[in-house]
């Protein structure tokens, strides 16, 4: 049987909830474009010690690490309805590093975004722009081990240094009991994969990311995101 449609709480982004025929690709529920600081503040602080959120240049959304934090998220206002056990979400979002970057931190450095996030599973998609290469981390839910590394990859589909990337990654399972998970990267599919088994994250919020590889602090390190869209499956 089918499951109910997710229910979502989308607050301060514009709302595109319409009708569309059915078998239509996904639809928008929340898209923010920053071009008000409503939209920065409807992102909320989910991970990192010492972070910041700033509306950069009236038409985007900066977000900056702070001393000995490794990297910071920020969970939109669109978070799924708890009696949805395996939230149908997409994130999209344009993401590069700020030119205040520090030169040593830069190679390290990522912009990322996340779906069925929560303080212990998720999916997260991260891109080095100076590194040029990008990674995929699945945290499994009920793990007490953290995120792994679930796929990685290089290409020259990745634009490099301060320009910007754009991230989509989806997880729909449409009632079922296996997820299919995608992401793509400026267009290019670099995962498709059905994900199986009770470990699939749980998690019910998307989320925009930016830090340094590995665990050392990421201090410095700023990432832009704009035209940040969640997508839920049509119908839902």
């Amino acid at each position: 049987m089918r499951k109910q449609p997710t229910a979502l709480i989308a607050l301060g982004a514009t709302l595109a909830l319409a009708a569309a025929p059915a078998q239509a690709g996904p639809v928008t529920v929340a898209f923010y474009a920053f071009s008000s600081q409503a939209d920065v503040l409807a992102f909320q602080k989910v991970l990192g010690a010492k972070c910041e959120r700033t509306w950069r240049q009236r038409k985007s959304m900066q977000v900056k690490v702070g001393a000995g934090t490794n990297h910071c998220a920020y969970r939109s206002s669109v978070v799924a309805d708890s009696s949805d056990v395996r939230a149908d979400t997409e994130i999209l979002a344009r993401g590069m590093l700020a030119g205040s970057t520090p030169g040593k931190q830069r190679k390290k450095a990522f912009v990322g975004v996340s779906v069925r996030s929560s303080e212990n599973s998720g999916y997260e998609l991260r891109v080095r722009p100076f590194a040029g290469n990008w990674q995929l981390f699945r945290d499994p839910r009920g793990s007490a081990s953290g995120p792994e590394l679930f796929r990685s990859g290089k290409g020259k589909f990745i634009r490099r240094g301060l320009k910007h990337n754009d991230l989509a990654l989806r997880a729909f399972d449409f009632g079922k009991e296996e997820t299919s998970l995608s992401a793509r990267i400026n267009g290019k599919l670099v995962v498709s994969v059905t994900d199986t088994g009770n470990s699939q994250p749980d998690g019910r919020r998307s989320v925009v990311t930016a830090g340094v590889k590995g665990a050392g602090s990421g201090s410095g390190v700023a990432g832009v995101f704009d035209n940040v869209s969640i997508r839920v499956p049509n119908p839902f």
